[in-house]
């Protein structure tokens, strides 16, 4: 179970489902295959092939031909309880077959093509060689060309181990299709088709292997479904309600069911969809969770009754309660979720998940001294060590304790707090006016974190930037760009740091060094035309590359507010509007309400603009491109 942040806890608003397991069975040989086994063996024998194998390799993948074969065997006989012998398949002393292997029916064989014959010998030398992906591209190539399911079970079994998605995707569909009882091919269809994004196809081989007796993970049938197009969503809708119809009694379906009723708005309908599902099974953790937050969303005051019912009949169950105190949290009931915590803490006490958690509730709550003391332990338990020196630095920051922030910060190592870490730390030092600790900091940082150099270089330089030390900026880029000449970001941000010192010079200079490399980088381009728009009188030569930048990203918000605001500067204002009014209505950003209330406001649209500069300054009270545009216009607004 991972842990999940209070922050992540109020945005996650879904259950969390299961994904569909590996199905695929172990392959059996044919009557024709073990003739096949034989003959390599054989064959090894006389080249003194080596079948060394060890444990990273698959069962029945790798492992030696003989063995797969006499389990096989085995597997078709029934032992003898008296003795153990098989008497199926044994022959008495004197060689004779005994009456029950004459009861046998002969098993016909099918012939393998001469054309296969040797690629499938190859295929087994290069399993027994390590040789995985050869192997399975002439197992893949033969289970396409021969109709044995065998090949294509061997396939797939190579496939899922090697995890080549396409290739396992391609030997489940063709062994659904070769063997009409496997349940297993058909699930393992549906999971690779969810997973490559393939969810209306995937419908198809979940209903077949709900036919042929398969569990399956319904529920992940949904994944993306608010961002496929309408009338798949309805073929969702449809295929989805027809399972439950087809299978009233299957849990995953139900909980599918339910799911797609909520986002479909239709919280009723999912909530009798859950009732079935309770019916069966009411500690189903899914259900209950789901349940719960529809509820929730319904504003019902006993929407946390079910599930701290179930807590109550089971209290020992780990998961349920951890799903109950992450909606407590999700719900701002944090003291509830802190007593949930403090359960699980007590049922597994060195688990660092929940130690983690209950330290970030009393963080939340600002419990500073028990949340410190919760992230002391996991950093003597050895766990989440970094978050837990970064969280004790965010508590000292508050604290105002800036040194032991800044200590703190500085201990955490490379993960997801680790630049936030840098950046925090290096504002302090800043603001406490150490801007030697402030460098050593980040030179510190570089050494011991080589692979995020790069990062860290243009981390200090924009911390710099945001105290107007331009200078120092660049003088810090200049140290990167030796170190990282290649690096366009770096680049980029030294001509953005020349602009803010009003050296137009420079920055062209990098910018053009930057589209010398990349002439069709619409972001250079865009960034290049917007500046000597604003610093420069060179209009023309601005609309030129901005022109460019939107051939190349067409539509972008940015690049249509430059293109109407130098339209503007050039005395274009028919040309303004239509791509400033666009760029307004996809990034409704103060500068581009400046922009385009300037524009109409010259074409004695004023009423226009005026109601756009004010909806601007009440998004963003006193925003300076705003302010900048009355003061330039002379306008006045009620």
């Amino acid at each position: 179970i991972g842990y999940m942040s209070i922050f992540e806890m109020k945005q996650s608003q879904s259950v969390s489902l299961p994904q569909a397991p590996s199905l695929s069975p172990t392959p059996t040989p044919t009557r024709c295959m073990r003739s096949l086994i034989a003959a390599l063996t054989l064959s090894a024998l006389v080249v003194g092939c080596s079948t060394a194998a060890t444990d990273q390799t698959p069962k029945d993948v790798a492992g030696s031909p003989t063995e797969n074969s006499a389990e096989k065997q085995s597997s078709d006989t029934e032992p003898d309880e008296r003795n153990g012998k098989d008497v199926a398949n044994t022959s008495d002393e004197d060689g004779e077959s005994t009456a029950s292997d004459a009861l046998q029916p002969a098993v016909p064989e099918t012939p393998i093509p001469d054309a296969s014959v040797y690629p499938l010998l190859a295929a087994e030398f290069a399993l027994r060689e390590r040789q995985f992906d050869y192997a399975l591209t002439l197992l893949s190539e033969q289970a396409l060309l021969l109709d044995d399911p065998e090949i294509a079970r061997r396939a797939l079994k190579l496939a899922e181990f090697r995890n080549n998605d396409a290739a396992a995707l391609a030997m489940a569909v063709r062994l659904t299709e070769l063997d009409k009882s496997d349940a297993a091919a058909a699930a393992t269809a549906m999971s690779l088709l969810i997973r490559s994004g393939q969810n209306e196809r995937a419908l198809g081989f979940a209903r077949e292997a709900k036919r042929r007796g398969a569990r399956i993970n319904a529920p992940a049938l949904l994944t993306n479904y608010p961002e496929l197009p309408e009338a798949q969503q309805q073929n969702m809708q449809v295929a989805i309600e027809s399972l439950a119809t087809d299978w009233p009694a299957d849990e995953d379906i139900a909980i599918a069911q339910a799911l797609l009723r909520r986002e479909m708005g239709d919280l009723t309908g999912s909530l009798e969809a859950l009732e079935r599902v309770f019916e069966q099974n009411q500690y189903e953790e899914r259900a209950l969770v789901l349940w719960t937050q529809i509820k929730n969303e319904q504003e019902d005051p006993k929407a946390f009754d079910r599930i701290a019912s179930a807590i109550e009949a089971q209290p020992e169950n780990e998961q349920l309660r951890l799903q109950y105190a992450r909606l407590l949290a999700t719900n701002d009931d944090y003291e509830g979720a802190r007593l949930q915590f403090e359960a699980l803490r007590e049922m597994s006490p060195r688990n660092g998940d929940y130690l983690f958690s209950l330290a970030l509730i009393d963080y939340e709550i600002q419990d500073y001294v028990a949340a410190n003391n919760h992230f002391r332990e996991l950093i003597a338990l050895g766990q989440k060590v970094d978050e837990a020196h970064y969280y004790i630095g965010r508590i000292a920051e508050d604290l105002l304790d800036m040194d032991s922030a800044i200590l703190s910060f500085n201990r955490v190592g490379p993960g997801r707090e680790f630049l936030d870490a840098r950046r925090r730390g290096g504002a302090l030092l800043l603001d406490d006016g150490n801007r030697v600790g402030f460098h050593q900091m980040f030179d510190a940082a570089r050494r011991m974190n080589p692979g995020l150099a790069e990062r860290l270089f243009m981390l200090e330089a924009d911390l710099l930037l945001d105290r107007e030390a331009q200078a120092d900026a660049i003088e810090v880029y200049g140290r990167a760009l030796s170190i990282f000449p290649e690096s366009l970001a770096l680049q980029y941000g030294r001509a953005m740091a020349y602009e803010a010192q009003d050296d137009i010079a420079g920055m062209e200079r990098d910018m053009r060094a930057i589209l010398e490399r990349e002439p069709d980088n619409a972001t250079t381009l865009n960034a290049l035309g917007y500046s000597l728009t604003q610093n420069t009188e060179r209009y023309e030569e601005a609309a030129e590359l901005i022109e460019r930048a939107l051939e190349l990203s067409p539509g972008e918000a940015a690049i249509l507010d430059s293109l109407g605001w130098v339209y503007f500067k050039l005395g274009r204002l028919d040309d303004a509007i239509p791509p400033l009014e666009a760029a307004y209505a996809q990034l409704p950003d103060p500068e581009v309400a400046a922009h385009l209330g300037e524009a109409l406001w010259a074409l004695g649209r004023t009423d226009e603009a005026k109601n756009i500069w004010q909806e601007a300054l009440t998004r963003d009270p006193g925003n300076s491109h705003v302010t900048e545009a009355l003061r330039r216009t002379g306008a006045v607004l009620d």
